[in-house]
């Protein structure tokens, strides 16, 4: 090789090299910054006294922003001006108007998680500063809970209000902001700290529009009982509850179609439906009449185009009138619409009768049970035996014949068994369902052991927090504070049991009333799990205290 080639071949090669050495490579990125800015200097200092500024620095060891301050940021006691909080580059600046600051006063600035670095925001938790316009710093603290009152459960996000005694009057929580505020966290827990020597009014309440006062039976509410006369640390716990509407009124009327509306309350009451003509009282059907309910559904035929009805309700001895426009009754569509069973899933429950449930007010004077039969491998005789049964309202038939416990069936239904009032019939099905054994069941004997002789409901609920079974219990002076429940036919699964205190014996429970200053009745679940089996019977002692 020539001495020439060798030359070309060293170029080319440093060529080759120096251009894989001016290849960009990406560097390589390092550890994620996780580390929320660090204070290192506040002026005036926290915790300082004598406090005279109009304004606070507070300088981090970073570029910081501010981020969400009408959720995370609280001042207590409350201003009448909220201050005025920014960031500038590795500052945040808090001005107030210093004239609406009350002498001898602690001030704590709590800015939750407001305060972030600017590269990744990553928030100082509980951040907050705290000054005296005195010679001193209160340090008083009340830490509690807020749970549901009907079932005992943590309530997250509800404000927590404290007003000066010298406040107090019977519309406090509706027309005044409190002085002090917190907020319930996760786990219903709260914490108000830097509080003075002073006796405090005490609510909660879930302040949905975030205004600081509480807006009657659209929010819940919880209050201490007594005043709170702040002497030393504190622990509390407030029952938050839904206020009971004072009025009744309509909240809406539905007509989903011809022959069936639904009349909705904004509460419970008993009622009685009529139509404003009482010669049309044939033509109205209420859906379980006398009951205390908030829906109102009623059956209607022969009506054009309007139906003009009075709703009673009995509760009050208040009567509405009623004008509802509903749908054309089309006579081309000639079908009936589909009725349901009883069973639930592919069960008959136990003890039950098979019952059909049509959503058209039916021709009770016509019916055709030979065109419905039953079938059972496990039970040859159900097919030889007629299909009885009889209405239990206009929507409602239920069929007599007995059938065995823990045995597969098929009900089929020929066309023309049922008709409407338009001598429109059914059409043909068959349903396979299998009815339910007693085997399939547990018992629980409940021995119970009251601290108080008064009147009680106890519920075996699930843990879904639904009520499985229910009993009553009520104890005379000369009884014994023990009693022992049965609760039989009980499906398997996990339960818990759950005394209502019926201080007014009314058989339910009943919520509270600020104005009269009446708590939730009282509700405890005991926690210990109560397993129940198919085929078993289990016995439990539990201890209820007051």
């Amino acid at each position: 090789m020539t001495r020439q080639v060798l030359q070309i071949l060293l170029v080319f090669g440093l060529f080759l090299l120096l251009a894989r050495c001016a290849q960009q490579v990406p560097l390589s990125g390092g550890k994620k910054d996780e580390t929320p800015p660090k204070i290192i200097e506040s002026i005036p200092a926290r915790n300082s006294t004598d406090f005279k500024a109009e304004s606070i620095t507070l300088k981090f060891d970073e570029f910081v922003q501010v981020k969400d301050l009408s959720n995370q940021l609280i001042v207590t006691p409350r201003l009448k001006t909220a201050p005025d909080i920014s960031a500038d580059g590795k500052k945040i600046l808090v001005k107030f108007k210093k004239e609406e600051l009350v002498p001898n006063t602690t001030y704590r600035i709590y800015f939750g998680k407001a305060i972030a670095d600017m590269s990744e925001s990553n928030s100082i938790p509980d951040f907050e500063y705290v000054f005296s316009t005195g010679s001193y710093l209160d340090t008083l603290e009340m830490k509690g809970e807020v749970t549901d009152a009907f079932n005992n459960k943590p309530v997250p996000d509800v404000l927590i209000a404290l007003y000066f005694r010298e406040k107090a009057n019977d519309s406090l929580p509706y027309k005044t902001e409190p002085d002090y505020i917190t907020r319930s966290a996760g786990n219903g827990t709260f914490l108000l700290k830097n509080l003075p020597y002073k006796t405090f009014s005490v609510y909660a309440f879930t302040d949905k529009n975030k205004n600081s006062l509480y807006d009657g039976e659209a929010e819940r509410i919880a209050f201490l009982g007594p005043e709170l006369n702040l002497l030393s640390d504190s622990a509390i716990r407030l029952k938050l509850f839904q206020e009971e509407s004072s009025k009744s009124f309509i909240k809406k009327t539905t007509t989903p179609y011809y022959g069936f509306a639904q009349v909705i309350l904004n509460k419970k009451a008993r009622t009685a439906l009529l139509p404003l003509k009482p010669t049309h009282a044939a033509d109205i059907s209420e859906t379980f009449p006398g009951k205390e309910k908030d829906t109102v559904s009623f059956y209607y035929r022969n009506v054009n185009d309007t139906l003009n009805l009075v709703l009673h309700n009995l509760n009050n001895d208040k009567r509405d009138t009623l004008r509802l426009t509903v749908p054309k009754n089309n006579p081309g569509k000639r079908r009936l619409k589909k009725y349901t069973l009883n069973t639930i899933g592919n069960k008959l429950p136990l003890n039950d009768k098979l019952r059909f449930t049509f959503l058209n007010w039916m021709d009770t004077s016509r019916s055709d049970l030979s065109k419905i039969q039953f079938s059972s491998k496990e039970d040859s005789a159900i097919g030889k035996v007629p299909v009885k049964g009889r209405w239990l309202s206009i929507t409602s038939f239920e069929i007599a014949n007995q059938l065995k416990e823990g045995v597969n069936y098929t009900l089929k239904i020929d066309t023309s068994a049922f008709f409407d009032l338009k001598q429109i019939p059914n059409d043909s099905g068959s349903v396979n369902f299998m009815t339910q054994t007693k085997m399939e069941f547990g018992k629980l004997t409940l021995k119970v052991l009251f601290s108080k002789k008064q009147n009680y409901i106890i519920q075996l609920i699930n843990q879904r927090d639904e009520v499985e079974k229910e009993n009553h219990m009520s104890f005379s002076l000369s009884s014994s504070n023990s009693a022992t429940i049965e609760f039989t036919d009980i499906s398997p699964g996990i339960y818990f049991a759950k005394v209502i205190f019926d201080d007014n014996k009314n058989k339910k429970w009943d919520s509270g009333n600020i104005l009269l200053k009446q708590q939730p009745e009282k509700v405890i679940i005991n926690s210990k799990q109560l397993k129940i089996l198919s085929d078993w019977e289990i016995e439990e002692e539990i201890l209820i205290k007051e």
